[in-house]
């Protein structure tokens, strides 16, 4: 009896000393910056639903910063690798068994920020578009961070997805870099068309003298607005990668920082509270075209340029939306804006194009929008699908609540 009862304790206390993280970092306080790319077990290096990155003593992460004349820098020395190993020893302390160095894991950083790209996949999507593959080429492996569909012809993406995982809730917080082009839209500027100078040229070179300053205002312009969102990447060199124009749409300002903002970060929180390990897929897209009543009260489409052949691009979507699907019982929804602050409440009615299964119903208390003059409702998948079918049929069998 005396023998089993030691043999029962001796089991427990193995198993807690085995499973019991040596380095427990804070994803605010313990990364360096520029912050390198971090691989763990040939992935990206992810928090815990808590918000803390565990390793066990003697696990190894990857340390990367890709990009020409990139480095990684150890404490304040400068070396001339790209990636390295390193190994927990304990709390924020981490050695690298090449070189002998050993320091807290804020001392790694990159000497530049690592770059990003995005590459063809090899895959069509819908009306024989290119889906491309955004994320981080370390050691010739490819770590993608979102998939997008992207549409040459009108410089424009049609969707993105990716996986949102509990642990998204918490993230670090990192200064917002510039957005890049990565060869996606030739000879078009993106950066110029989203200056404010610039949308009102276009505005007026649409609607007639004078009706940019109705729509284009201090308080109201055309945002980038992302598909993928940052703040849905907990670290930030995962972060840093949202930032390209393929990942951005022209979004109008009271839409992106009300509503938008709003639904992103209540999908976070709902996300959490529903499963501590399970991640959901993500698509998050446009369409259509809005438009804006000119001079004479007629509604005229609106893209932010022409291309060298005189086509119109950069489409400002009518539309943006956003599938959250779980595919482990099937469920999905699909939330909605309408991208105009200009629309009144009529045509907004006759826009939206499903009955909204969100409003009134006790299981979406957790989503509040924010009433700031866009419209916004939510779809059933099917629904959608009806009118919005560019992104590949999913198996749905109830809403995501």
């Amino acid at each position: 009896m005396c023998k089993m009862e030691y043999s029962v304790i001796f089991v427990f206390t193995f198993v807690v000393s085995y499973v019991r993280p040596e380095c427990l970092l804070s994803l605010k306080e313990d990364f360096g910056s520029p912050a390198p790319v971090l691989l763990h077990n040939s992935s990206l290096l992810a928090p815990t639903t808590d918000g803390h990155v565990a390793l066990r003593r003697a696990d190894t992460i990857t340390a990367a910063c890709p990009g020409r004349g990139k480095f990684v820098v150890l404490g304040d020395q400068l070396t001339e690798y790209t990636t390295i190993s390193l190994q927990c020893v304990s709390a924020t302390n981490f050695k690298d068994p090449a070189s002998g160095w050993s320091g807290t894991l804020e001392q790694v950083r990159c000497s530049a920020p690592p770059w990003y790209q995005a590459v063809p996949t090899g895959r069509l999507c819908h009306s024989r578009n290119k889906m491309y593959r955004v994320g981080y080429n370390v050691s010739n492996t490819f770590y993608p961070l979102y998939e997008l569909c992207f549409d040459h012809g009108r410089l424009t993406t049609l969707f993105s997805k990716y996986q949102l995982s509990p642990g998204s809730y918490y993230g670090q917080i990192a200064k917002r870099p510039a957005f890049i082009e990565g060869g996606l839209f030739g000879k078009v500027s993106m950066s110029r068309l989203y200056k404010v100078e610039h949308q009102r040229s276009r505005l007026r070179d649409i609607l007639g003298e004078g009706m940019e300053h109705r729509y284009i205002t201090q308080q109201e312009f055309l945002n980038r607005g992302h598909l993928a969102a940052k703040a849905d990447f907990p670290m930030s060199a995962e972060q840093r990668g949202t930032f390209h124009y393929a990942n951005a749409a022209p979004q109008w300002m009271r839409g992106n920082a009300g509503d938008w903002a709003a639904l992103e970060e209540a999908v976070r929180r709902r996300v959490r509270a529903r499963n501590a390990t399970r991640a959901v897929a993500v698509y998050t897209g446009t369409f259509g075209v809005c438009t804006l009543a000119d001079n004479r009260g007629v509604q005229r489409p609106v893209y932010l340029a022409t291309d060298e052949n005189n086509n119109e691009v950069v489409p400002v979507p009518l539309y943006l939306y956003k599938i959250v699907h779980d595919p482990s019982d099937s469920s999905a929804t699909v939330f909605i804006s309408i991208n105009s602050p200009y629309y009144n409440e009529s045509t907004l009615e006759q826009l939206s194009f499903c009955q909204d299964v969100c409003s009134g119903d006790s299981r979406f208390s957790w989503l509040r929008w924010r009433n700031d003059g866009t419209h916004s409702f939510c779809c059933e998948y099917r629904d959608f699908a009806k009118t919005i079918n560019v992104i590949p049929k999913i198996k749905v069998n109830g809403l995501f609540y």
